[in-house]
């Protein structure tokens, strides 16, 4: 599968209500619909072929993030959603609305977009 083809169909892609509204929860925010859309592609993990290691993160996954890899991403308003190998992940920061990708052992986001697709 091809993320930003995905991405450029984004109108196609229904929202999981009961998932998008444990993980707004879980951040105490209220998401744009565009994230919300984004957040319902995985109810499993996905392999894309944009990127060589890019794996789309279970519902599960983002769910126990905190727990699974250790690090404090609810503190820090960063939502995991994709891992992209070498320990980085490409993330939503909820307190600035923008995507950015950050590496979970030396806790530092990096590589900041507008769009998801700026960084596939």
């Amino acid at each position: 599968m091809n993320l930003k083809k995905i991405l450029s169909n984004l109108n196609d892609i229904v929202i999981n209500g009961n998932f998008v509204q444990d993980v707004e929860r879980l951040y105490k925010a209220e998401l744009p619909e565009s994230v919300k859309k984004i957040l319902s592609l995985n109810r499993e993990t996905n392999f894309y072929e944009d990127k060589p290691l890019l794996r789309g993160l279970s519902q599960s996954e983002i769910l126990n993030a905190d727990d699974d890899l250790s690090v404090g991403f609810q503190g820090m308003r960063l939502l995991p959603m994709f891992d992209i190998g070498d320990n980085d992940f490409i993330v939503y920061s909820v307190s600035e609305n923008r995507w950015c990708q950050f590496n979970i052992v030396d806790e530092i986001a990096f590589k900041d977009a507008e769009e998801l697709s700026e960084l596939l």
